[in-house]
């Protein structure tokens, strides 16, 4: 209606030129007029005076061309409107084509076409990143949906890395395929083969490795590292990363020893940065970051660790460490380191260095144990007197040892302070 009526009123306009200028110079007229309302973007008013134009000379090639790249730009900014951008962009390209036409047209097609271009990148840019977003979030939630995968491992390999740091210790990763060795046991394999036995609590458990913490076993070993190689004798430490029916859990073991059963004996770590850190891992996916300083690195053997177990045996008996303190002009404590102690003459040895705390007089008591450097130590209830003559029995004896080492205990001595070990310690004579 809009483009009829600007005809109406162009046509009105020329015949009055028309009347006044000669009717042979309507074709020139009717051109100029177009090209002025081109340069002021009225396309349609141009369009009108393009077809007068055509009336008075219809096989003129200027006007021709005009014609078709007005159509075709107009076509072009319907299409755009509708955001059909292909079919923009063809009719835009009609116009710059035409030769011998309108400059200011083409001027204004290249224009249109580069503001499409940036737009479409534009739209093309924010796909991609709600792509990369839905992917990235896909990504994140398989990973945290699924037990472990590689994702997963990367983490605990650099949680290993700060964790080695942390604890002064050089622990390197191993699989089934790469062994360790730990005292000439090749770990994992004896244990996956079935050459030897896992045991936790003395119980033997069904073990089997896995790349996704799932599988027809109880324990699914995901991870093994150990410090083996760079550790001296004796302070040697594996450990058993385990996904048990979806739980996280870190197992250590420091064994030294054969034994009858091919148990090689773990105990689930106490050590609360590695525990915390593999579950935040499992978990969460997300990548647990060791302190600066680990909060159990300090666990040495010293006379300071020791005082911390006497105070745990004096709290676990219902004593007062206090009344031991006062009392240490009556009572006295020595230390002594044992690699490889036999349990009287029976043949059985504990399965892991000991320190033996002995009380003068024997009254005091003796506690033997092994400090596992997490914070943790394990007790081991040796007797301090061996009056039972079944002791002396070659099968009696070996049992009675068994269980000696069956009925260990692991003890949290990390919440002892300082301040009270080291009272304690005043009563220990000597230092290890």
């Amino acid at each position: 209606m809009r483009k009829s009526f600007v005809k109406i009123i162009s046509i009105g306009l020329l015949s009055l030129l028309l009347v006044s200028c000669g009717k042979n110079d309507t074709y020139d007229q009717s051109m100029q007029k177009a090209k002025e309302a081109i340069n002021e973007e009225k396309f349609e008013e141009a369009e009108s005076f393009i077809d007068l134009a055509l009336e008075s000379r219809p096989k003129e090639d200027e006007a021709k061309n005009y014609q078709k790249q007005i159509q075709s730009y107009n076509k072009a900014m319907a299409f755009k409107k509708k955001k059909e951008t292909k079919n923009a962009v063809i009719k835009l390209d009609e116009v710059i084509k035409v030769k011998e036409g309108s400059i200011q047209l083409v001027e204004y097609a290249k224009k249109e076409k580069e503001k499409l271009k940036e737009e479409k990148d534009k739209h093309k840019n924010e796909k991609n990143k709600e792509n990369k977003k839905d992917k990235k979030s896909k990504k994140e939630k398989e990973t945290r949906d699924t037990l472990w995968n590689t994702s997963k491992a990367d983490k605990l390999r650099e949680f290993m890395v700060g964790f080695s740091q942390a604890m002064d210790q050089d622990y390197k990763e191993y699989n089934q395929s790469q062994n360790v060795d730990l005292y000439g046991i090749k770990l994992p394999s004896v244990v996956l083969n079935g050459e030897w036995k896992m045991a936790v609590n003395e119980q033997e458990v069904q073990l089997e490795w896995s790349e996704t913490g799932e599988g027809n076993k109880p324990y699914q070993l995901v991870a093994v590292y150990s410090d083996a190689d760079t550790q001296p004798y004796l302070k040697k430490h594996v450990y058993f990363f385990v996904i048990e029916n979806g739980t996280p859990k870190v197992f250590v073991t420091q064994q030294n020893q054969g034994n009858d059963q091919n148990y090689l004996y773990f105990n689930e770590t106490q050590n609360a940065d590695i525990k915390n850190g593999f579950a935040q891992i499992v978990n969460g996916g997300q990548a647990a970051k060791m302190p600066e300083k680990s909060s159990t690195k300090e666990y040495k053997d010293n006379k300071l660790l020791a005082a911390k177990v006497l105070v745990k045996q004096f709290e676990s008996y219902g004593g007062n460490p206090n009344d031991a303190i006062d009392n240490s002009t009556d009572t006295t404590y020595s230390l002594m380191k044992e690699p490889s102690m036999e349990i009287w003459t029976t043949g059985v040895y504990l399965p892991e260095d000991v320190t033996i705390i002995t009380g003068s007089p024997l009254a005091a008591g003796m506690f033997t144990y092994h400090n596992n450097g997490d914070g943790t130590v394990t007790m081991y209830p040796v007797p301090s007197h061996y009056q039972d003559k079944d002791w002396d029995d070659p099968e009696l004896g070996k049992q009675m040892a068994q269980e000696v080492i069956d009925n260990k205990k692991v003890v949290d001595i990390s919440n002892v302070s300082d301040e009270m070990a080291s009272k304690m310690a005043t009563i220990i004579e000597n230092d290890i």
